[in-house]
């Protein structure tokens, strides 16, 4: 009855609720600040600007069906040519076939929005060829291993995308009875991508007394990704191992069990990304024609997103690693140390291109960054006996990234999804939030003319208004404006870890296992938008009201000033710290005893909670630090860090039984 107040809405029982049905009602109540509101009928009060409906009814409305059919399967021939060498032909398929419908029904998305279906089919097949010979030979002390060959592989991908619309029902989801089918080329299309890569490989182990290792390895790469002339790659690598437990010295020291010296050098390469780019892909476009007949002419066009680059070629990543192993006291404590450095020459980045071109951007192989490292993992058998064992897991690393060069550029901004800017500096992380600090917010209409008295002015719209953040004027220019942007932070961790224990007591079994992550920041681009400024009590509690409640002087009213202030700050970074309670699993194994009398070889059930405790960093005031959003129209190596539209985590409880016949 309340939401039919304005006819003819025509609401009825069982209909979704959505945000817009509340708009234009009258509304009466008590302010924060204790004054009186009241909302007439008949004036216009809109709870909700947006047309987008309930996250319920979308999941209700929306069915997506997959039906996929795969293959997986090799052969392998292997001849004994003499004692010590041997040759290995094999050959593997990977074929997947994929048919979807994705079907979106009246309203779902959006009030008014008709009904809509997006149809896909698709074939990839991955063929696979290896041919490798291998020598061993043992000369007494000495084991050597000497392994060449090539291998072969092609991909091909077919598939087929059409949208529809305007069905003449939401229950009849076959194209034929859709009012529309889209002729955008971006909705309705087909395309055949097949790719390949040739590589060469050779590789040397020595072993000496099985206490001194060597490993030497070369491979060479062709990729169809790169031009004829830039497609070959090499990538040779070298490493070292001393077993030193085994060495004279140490024969007699009981608490160690053993302990490994270790180290490597080499180069790894890189080719991920889109197909051909090294020329113009071409698409479809409509041309005019005529003395301004208005008619158009089909034809195409190279592409209008990314300019091609005929010397792109592998990038390439040169690492070195140091580390130990180590078991102490018979095994019950196990260390293993890694410390690593690796550089990444010619970085296959796509970089902003002249205006002139018409053209946004261009891939190319620039810069230079560099990975510093360590890991820690320790394990501990705590417990170890007939009915009952307890065993510990534990880890830490640590990752810094510094970018080395860039080009012939000493650094590049990068503008996301809401002006949100990230900069690639050389010399600092590759990825920093580059944006206004914010200085609280104005707190009355007297507090923005004494600032503008002493001379403050800015082009940025709407920026000067009671209940808006203010920004820092970084430069002292008494302007702000873009030369007031500083570095807010980076999305890298200072370290991750994980910890796990283990219980066994006679036929119960019991794993815990806990894991976080600690420093980084993230940007909450969930709070561009009114209705999660308006609800989210983490965004209007203590917010500006009026001069005579200003709040905490810090958090801004949800509608005024600048429109882009939030996501333009750092009023929106956060601490992206977390730790979970990742898993607790339970099982039970029967006894052999009774298993054995139904003709089974084991039977466990078990039962497991995922997600059980999430605990975000204070500050933080999303649904889910781990959803990041670096996908779509803005995706790129060089933005990272953005956050919108995250699901909260989903707490699991799984029952299951293992039976093995």
């Amino acid at each position: 009855a309340y939401v039919n107040t304005l006819a003819p809405n025509n609401y009825n029982e069982g209909d979704f609720g959505q945000p817009r049905m509340f708009n234009d009602l009258a509304y009466n109540g008590v302010l924060p600040d204790g004054s009186i509101f009241t909302n007439p009928l008949g004036t216009t009060m809109a709870l909700s600007t947006s047309a987008n409906t309930s996250p319920y009814s979308q999941l209700e409305l929306q069915k997506i069906t997959t039906n996929d059919y795969r293959l997986q399967t090799s052969v392998d021939l292997t001849y004994q040519l003499t004692n010590n060498l041997s040759f290995k032909t094999q050959l593997s398929a990977y074929i997947k076939s994929t048919q979807g419908l994705d079907f979106t029904k009246k309203n779902a998305k959006a009030i008014g929005n008709p009904n809509s279906g997006i149809y896909t089919n698709g074939l990839f097949v991955d063929l696979l060829n290896e041919n490798t010979l291998t020598y061993n030979k043992q000369i007494k002390s000495h084991s050597i291993n000497v392994l060449a060959g090539f291998t072969a592989q092609k991909t091909r991908t077919n598939f087929q995308q059409t949208t529809a619309s305007n069905f003449i029902s939401d229950n009849i989801t076959t194209i034929n009875t859709a009012g529309v089918i889209s002729q955008d080329n971006t909705q309705t299309f087909s395309n055949t991508i097949q790719v390949g890569l040739l590589s060469y490989l050779a590789r040397v182990n020595y072993g000496f007394k099985d206490k001194y290792l060597f490993s030497a390895s070369f491979r060479a790469d062709g990729s169809s990704k790169f031009a004829p002339s830039r497609k070959w790659g090499y990538f040779p690598s070298v490493s070292a191992g001393w077993v030193v437990s085994k060495e004279k010295f140490l024969q007699n020291v009981n608490w160690i069990s053993s302990l490994k010296l270790r180290t490597s050098y080499g180069a790894v390469g890189n080719n991920r990304i889109d197909d051909f780019l090294y020329i113009d892909k071409l698409f479809a476009a409509n041309y005019p024609t005529g003395p301004g007949t208005g008619a158009s002419t089909q034809g195409i066009v190279p592409s209008t997103s990314i300019i091609s680059n005929p010397n792109i070629t592998w990038e390439t990543t040169y690492s070195f690693n140091t580390g130990l192993d180590i078991s102490l006291f018979k095994n019950a404590l196990t260390i293993g140390l890694d410390v690593y450095q690796s550089k990444t020459d010619k970085l296959l980045l796509q970089q902003e291109a002249m205006g002139v071109t018409g053209v946004s951007q261009i891939i190319n192989n620039i810069g230079k960054l560099q990975n510093n490292g360590i890991e820690l993992e320790i394990t501990s058998n705590n417990i170890r006996n007939k009915n009952f064992s307890w065993t510990t897991s534990a880890n830490i690393a640590h990752t810094k990234n510094k970018l080395l060069q860039l080009g012939n550029e000493s650094q590049l901004l990068n503008t996301g999804e809401r002006l949100d800017v990230y900069i690639n500096k050389v010399g600092g992380p590759l990825i920093q939030y580059y944006n206004y600090q914010t200085d609280g917010v104005w707190l009355s209409q007297a507090d923005i003319l004494a600032a503008q008295a002493k001379g403050l002015t800015t082009s940025l719209p709407g920026y000067f208004a009671p209940g808006a953040l203010k920004f820092k004027d970084l430069n002292g220019d008494n302007k702000i404006d873009a030369n007031d942007r500083t570095f807010l932070g980076n999305p890298y961790p200072d370290f991750t870890w994980g910890f796990i224990n283990n219980f066994t007591f006679k036929n119960i079994d019991v794993s815990i296992t806990l894991q976080g992550v600690q420093g980084g920041k993230l940007l909450n681009g969930d709070a561009f938008y009114n209705e999660a400024r308006k609800f989210n009590k983490n965004y209007n509690d203590n917010r500006w009201i009026s001069p005579n409640n200003p709040g905490d002087g810090k958090t801004p009213y949800f509608t005024v000033g600048y429109a882009n202030a939030w996501t333009q700050s750092d009023y929106l970074i956060q601490d992206a710290s977390y730790y979970a309670l990742r898993e607790v699993l339970v099982g039970y194994t029967i006894p052999a005893k009774i298993i054995n009398k139904i003709k089974l070889n084991s039977v466990r059930v078990y039962m497991s909670g995922q997600n059980l405790f999430y605990h975000a960093a204070s500050n933080y005031k999303g649904l889910n630090i781990e959803a990041r959003n670096n996908t779509g129209l803005y995706a790129s190596p060089l933005i990272d860090g953005y956050q919108r539209g995250a699901f909260p985590l989903n707490r699991t409880i799984l029952f299951g039984l293992d039976i093995k016949f």
